[in-house]
């Protein structure tokens, strides 16, 4: 699958739940990322776990912010509880949890390695290598964690305490630092930010049934989005 094609579902979907507003419309695509994280395998059960928590908090805000100040008051245990205000609480935080959940799990489909090579065909280099650059970051950062993590342990630190954890965060900076600096030198050899068409050694398959289907998923959200201006 070409990593455009879950990434453009995950744009039209977050797209489409916002402009409709529609509690039917969130629950259905809730219930879709769902499904889709729990059969497709671990790393999107992972993405659909993170929406979902991600999920919690925004709700409690709602729930504070609207609930004491609707008309119809049901109850008053610290604060007054009113119905049309949990209502709107409970409206905005599904129509919340869709977004996120539909949108991680649509793009946990993408292949980042396979993104930046698709899109050095289409943007320019520099822009590339910073976008690639941070869909990097939390990959590298872990497993450079895990190395210094074991090079503790090697050394007899008791790596299971917070004062441990704690310790690693400068060696961390600094080597994510250093590692930066050292990938600027060859790029720079490389010509990366000189002018001029590129090429890829293994392109990226973009099939004619994938492009189409972009392009209906956003005729479907520029669709969405006119149906709720209208």
């Amino acid at each position: 699958m070409n990593p455009l094609t879950p990434l453009v579902a995950a744009g039209c979907a977050i797209v489409t739940v916002m402009v409709l507003h529609s509690p039917w419309v969130s629950a259905v695509f809730l219930a879709g990322a769902v499904v889709l994280g729990l059969l497709a395998g671990r790393r999107h059960r992972r993405a659909l776990v993170a929406g979902l928590v991600m999920s919690v908090p925004a709700l409690v805000s709602y729930v504070l912010i609207y609930a004491p100040f609707g008309d119809h008051e049901i109850a008053r245990p610290l604060i007054p509880v009113t119905s049309d205000g949990l209502a709107v609480a409970g409206d905005l935080g599904l129509r919340f949890a869709a977004m996120t959940c539909a949108g991680l799990v649509l793009a946990s489909f993408v292949d980042a390695d396979a993104l930046m090579r698709t899109l050095q065909l289409r943007i320019p280099a520099p822009l590339v290598y910073m976008t690639g650059s941070v869909v990097r970051l939390l990959p590298m950062a872990q497993q450079r964690w895990r190395t210094i993590r074991q090079v503790q342990a090697s050394r007899g630190v008791d790596v299971t305490t917070w004062r441990s954890r704690g310790s690693v965060v400068l060696p961390l900076i600094v080597g994510l630092i250093n590692d930066a600096a050292t990938r600027s030198r060859p790029l720079q050899r490389t010509g990366i930010g000189e002018p001029g068409p590129r090429t890829v050694l293994v392109a990226v398959p973009d099939r004619r049934v994938e492009r189409v289907g972009r392009w209906l998923l956003v005729l479907v959200a520029v669709a969405a989005v006119v149906t709720a201006v209208l």
